[in-house]
This record gives structure tokens, sequence and C-alpha cells, in this order.
């Protein structure tokens, strides 16, 4: 049995930094690359802000907020797929679609990654809107207010829900649609995906004990509840909009932490899947120095941050994986970028 530590402390004084940061449009929070993928100007320009073809766009772009491709890059391509061929967001075209040709859609697009599984889901997933939720997304979040109820109609579970959301994609689509204005805001915990969980383990919020590691390193069920969980408490306890900690965290991972060289990766240009060799890359560089200065050093929480946690080792091969120890450049490059 895995032995999980929660410092529930050290998750508000977190969490309120980072949360006060997101609302104040503090750095790097103002920067212009600071915005969630589904942002107006990454979307197809005929959609109606709030409208069933704008739900069925954000529903049909959680199929790739899974990893594997950039999410602003996935989001730009995807529209561009709906400029192309917007019947097939339709569920009762694409249920009659075959997986091949909605394959060869996906990738003259440019969306290859997993196109062949997505294609599947997409036409499976489609049938089941059609059918039971009137070819609506919208209508499956009728009377329900709870992340336990959106569970029950949306996690592929027991033969119920949608084929590829389990509880990721479940509060994926609920961030989507609560930011939209389509449901109403209502508590439920953010997507646990790689950027919070680097947060929480980087700063040792959330501990596991090592021995009990599996060939996912700390990405096991019983840690993504633990994590969903705190969640989920922080906003009820502090009266924070979950979509406000959501873009807090998923934003700051993505442009301060990814800057830090521990927690940057060289990749194999052979890809064997979870065999491809990942290795760290060399540092301290003149340019890694001076990334380091405008983003760890001007980090809100880099006085608790303790590890570096890099993305590839979680991207390609599904594991959550400590590397070492986040430092800091030697002093000779720090003496270096202000020659």
């Amino acid at each position: 049995m895995m032995a999980i530590r929660v410092d529930k402390k050290m998750a508000v004084w977190i969490f309120d930094r980072l949360v006060d940061a997101r609302i104040r449009m503090h750095y790097p929070y103002n920067l212009s690359k600071a915005t969630p993928p589904q942002v107006p100007e990454n979307l197809p320009r005929s959609l109606t802000r709030g409208s069933k073809e704008h739900a069925l766009f954000l529903f049909a772009l959680c199929y790739w907020m899974r990893g594997g491709i950039e999410s602003d890059t996935a989001t730009r391509q995807l529209a561009a797929l709906y400029d192309f061929a917007p019947n097939i967001f339709l569920p009762e075209c694409a249920a009659k679609m075959y997986p091949c040709v909605l394959r060869g859609l996906f990738r003259f697009a440019g969306l290859t990654f997993n196109a062949d599984q997505i294609a599947h889901l997409w036409k499976a997933n489609a049938k089941k809107l059609a059918e039971e939720w009137g070819g609506d997304p919208r209508t499956i979040f009728s009377g329900i207010d709870t992340y336990e109820e959106a569970c029950a109609r949306i996690q592929n579970k027991n033969g119920k829900g949608f084929g590829g959301f389990q509880e990721k994609m479940v509060s994926m689509i609920i961030y989507f649609f609560m930011d939209a204005g389509m449901i109403d805001r209502w508590n439920f915990p953010p997507p646990v995906d790689f950027h919070c969980l680097r947060i929480v383990f980087a700063s040792k919020i959330v501990r596991a004990s090592t021995r009990d590691r599996t060939r996912n390193g700390f990405y096991t069920k019983p840690v993504l509840a633990t994590v969903r969980e705190l969640l989920r408490e922080y906003c009820a306890e502090r009266n924070v909009d979950p979509v406000i900690l959501c873009e807090a965290l998923w934003i700051h991972s993505r442009i301060m932490c990814a800057e830090h060289p521990g927690n940057m990766s060289m990749v194999s240009k052979t890809r064997k899947g979870r065999r491809t060799k990942i290795t760290p890359v060399p540092r301290w560089t003149a340019a890694q120095a001076r990334a380091y200065e405008r983003t760890c050093r001007v980090c809100p929480i880099e006085d608790v941050c303790t590890f570096c946690i890099p993305s590839a080792h979680y991207y390609i091969g599904g594991m959550l994986q400590m590397r070492c120890v986040r430092d800091a450049p030697p002093q000779q490059s720090l003496f270096s970028i202000l020659d």
C-alpha cells in the first residue's frame, strides 16, 4: 500500500499565491503566451461562443488534451479541421463515418498523435451523443451540480460514459464548459494533469514512499485520487473558483517550471514507446542562466520548490519521475549574463 502524505498547510500557501497572481494578472500571467488553449483566437472564427457547435468543438478537443501534442497547437489544428470539414463534428454525421476516413482527416490537419485510436473514439462517442443526449454535449450537465454526478454520466466505466473519458477528462470538459459559460459554476477538482502533479510533487505538497513506486513512478491511481481531493477541498475551503486554480497551476508550470534545465530532456529520434531513450540536457549554459533569472528567480514559490520533474518521461513513458534536486546556476554563469 502506497504511503501518501499531504501537507495541506503548504498547499494553501502555494495555491493562494498562484491564484492571487492569476487573478491580479501578475507575472507570468500577464505574458501574451499565458493563455489556456481554448482562447477565442485559437478557435474557428465561425463558432458562436456558448453555442452547441462550440460545445461539440470543446468536447472533441478533449481527445488531444492527454499529452503527446502541445495543447495550443492541437486547438489551432482542430480549428483548421473544423473550417475544412465542420460536418464531422456533428454527432449524427460522425456516427455514420468510417474511422479510417476520420483518421485521414485528422492526419491531413496535422493531428497525427493517436489518430487511429481517436478516430474510433470519435465515432463511438458521436453515436452515444446522438442517441442519448440529442447530439448536444451541454445536455449531459442538465440537472447536475456535482463532480460525482458528472463522472456517473461521462466517465467510461462499467459500460457507461464516453470512451477515453476518465476522471481527468471529466474535469477537463467541466472546465471547458464552465469557462465558456455553458454551465453554472460549482466545485469540482481541476484536471490532475502533468503540470498540476509537477507543482505538488516539486514543492513536496504531496509525498509518496519511494518503496511503493510502480513502473509509472508516482503516477498511480491512489496519488491521482489524493491530488483530486486536495484540489477540491482547497477550492471549497478557500472559496476559490476551480477554473482559476486550474489555469493558475497549468500556466505556471508550462511557462515557468518548464524553463529550468533540470526539467528539460533530450529525446532519442528513434521512438520505441516507453523504451524511448530520454536523457537530461547539459547545464548550465548562459542562455539557461538567463532563463533562470526570468523564471525561477522571480517565482513566488521558489523558496519551497525542491525537485526537477521533467515532462518527457510523463508524455512519452507515462511516468512521473523526480529527476533531481532543483539547483541554481553557478556563480560564474550569473556573472556572465551580466557582462
